[in-house]
């Protein structure tokens, strides 16, 4: 609900005089009485231009176009409503959820629709998603306040209010929200089972399904493709993908995993922390697992809505927030102190400070990107953690070429960021074929490049967070067709990495070795 401004709740209806509600009015017989009021202190921080998170949710989804970066139009809607950036992550949330769900949202809007969602007003699909991310999402039993909120959205001139309002008075009546049913994905996965679809029901996550009397989605026994793609959401040309690639139990899996929220994940630091990283949030009750990695400390998972930045050595470097499926890219390079090393797209940053952590910061790293902000980011955190060894420096990753070789190269590449949608939930609004293959030219010609900067007898990891073969074994073995295997370079490692729904993000990695001089 949107925070309701105090000040406001004390203005008088138009039309009514005030003189005539007050107990200072004038009295008809004389002036009015001398009052000694105290002086006025400043106004009360309530006042009615407080922020309404709703409105700024709706001012920010129905100016961004498909794909575009939630964060940042976020922070432009704050800026120009006159608010700080302090303040955003009480939106945030529901245009994750607007956003995560946008596809299942409009296949709901069109069971009470006379016309295609896509075929809307702007505003008037922004407003009916939020109300559906605030329904399905937040309080359903508010559903009543929520299509209210969601009609204010439009201004009092706008002829789609009346459409607004009787849309969300049907969605109500049509859909309900229900608890999930207790599902062991991990184990599932681990025994190879089939993760459950039904055709009146879709996951929204966060232990919720949302449920219809009456048909709501196609039947997965027989339109399997059609149903993954609006039960969770995904363009269909992915999901045809992952079927072709994976079959039907992997596809399921990775589709799955794009609604569910996975694990908080961080990387113990044991250069600034050598106690047990877990133990403090052991002691405050808080479910705590770890994974292991090869050549690494053990990951730590942690429920997806905790506050890491809460606990006390955070701000001591104590530890880095990162994926599992992320974790195990920089152990793979095999780093060792006193080599040089260099992070070819580094922001922001995981990777470069992974490195100084397995070399004890005793390697020197060179962590490069594209732009400025990007550096200024991996030079915040670098800051944080307390690496010394890492340098950072603007490079466009495709075409760099520096004056000294490296004993070991590290690019993960941009990719379509199909393995890590449950995080990246506009991502999965910028995937199509077109788009992953101008991808897949420009992560050839990255793999290259770091080729070209790699001493004889080096190694190179290759990374994506990606789960398509296109932008991952694909590469790699179009870049060992060019005469490289006949040359003497190898492929020493392969890793391929599904993504578990609730569990962890994935993606895919190689280590390659250069052949001696």
């Amino acid at each position: 609900m949107a925070d309701r401004s105090r000040g406001g709740a004390r203005n008088l209806p138009q039309g009514r005089d005030p003189s005539r509600h007050s107990k200072h009015a004038p009295r008809p017989d004389g002036p009015p009485r001398q009052r000694h009021h105290a002086r006025r202190g400043p106004p009360h921080p309530r006042t009615h231009h407080e922020l309404d998170p709703r409105k700024v949710a709706f001012e920010t989804l129905r100016r961004v176009k498909p794909g575009d970066l939630l964060e940042p139009a976020l922070l432009d809607t704050l800026r120009h409503l006159g608010h700080g950036e302090e303040f955003a992550h009480r939106v945030m949330p529901m245009l994750n959820d607007a956003t995560r769900h946008a596809i299942l949202f409009d296949h709901l809007v069109a069971h009470v629709a006379s016309r295609p969602a896509l075929e809307l007003d702007a505003d008037v699909r922004a407003a009916l998603h939020l109300f559906l991310a605030w329904f399905l999402c937040g309080d359903s039993k508010a559903v009543y306040a929520h299509g209210n909120a969601a009609v204010d959205l439009l201004s009092d001139k706008h002829k789609g209010r009346g459409f607004v309002n009787a849309c969300v008075r049907r969605l109500g009546e049509f859909l309900k929200v229900e608890a999930a049913p207790v599902e062991d994905y991990r184990g599932m996965v681990a025994r190879h089972e089939r993760i459950a679809l039904w055709p009146d029901r879709a996951r929204l996550g966060g232990g919720r399904i949302v449920r219809a009397e009456r048909g709501l989605l196609p039947d997965p026994a027989t339109k399997l493709a059609e149903h993954l793609s609006l039960a969770c959401a995904l363009p269909r040309v992915l999901v045809d993908r992952l079927l072709e690639q994976y079959g039907e139990e992997g596809a399921i899996q990775t589709c799955v995993a794009a609604v569910e929220h996975p694990a908080t994940w961080v990387r113990p630091n044991p250069m600034a922390y050598t106690d047990d990283l877990a133990l403090w949030w052991v002691s405050r009750g808080v479910d705590v697992k770890t994974a292991p990695i090869e050549g690494a400390v053990d990951a730590v998972a942690l429920p997806a809505d905790t506050n890491v930045a809460l606990h006390p050595a955070f701000d001591r470097g104590a530890f880095y927030v990162q994926d599992y499926s992320a974790q195990l890219v920089a152990p793979a390079l095999q780093p060792e102190a006193g080599q040089t090393l260099l992070d070819l797209c580094a922001a922001p940053g995981g990777k470069a400070g992974h490195l100084a952590e397995l070399t004890q910061d005793r390697a020197r790293i060179l962590a490069c990107d594209l732009t400025e902000a990007k550096i200024s980011r991996i030079q915040q955190n670098i800051a944080r953690m307390g690496y010394r060894g890492v340098a950072t420096v603007i490079a466009d990753a495709a075409t760099v070429k520096f004056p000294e070789l490296f004993d070991g190269v590290l690019v993960d590449a941009p990719c379509s960021n199909s393995g890590v949608l449950a995080r990246r939930v506009e991502a999965r609004h910028r995937i199509s074929a077109e788009s992953v293959a101008e991808l897949s030219k420009l992560q050839l010609a990255i793999l290259e490049n770091a080729a070209a900067n790699l001493k004889p007898g080096g190694l190179l990891v290759y990374s994506v967070c990606s789960v398509l073969m296109e932008e991952g074994v694909d590469i790699v073995h179009k870049f060992m067709g060019k005469g490289r295997e006949n040359a003497g370079w190898e492929v020493e490692h392969e890793n391929f990495l599904l993504p578990v729904p609730g569990w962890h993000d994935g993606g895919y990695v190689a280590r390659l070795r250069a052949p001696e001089a």
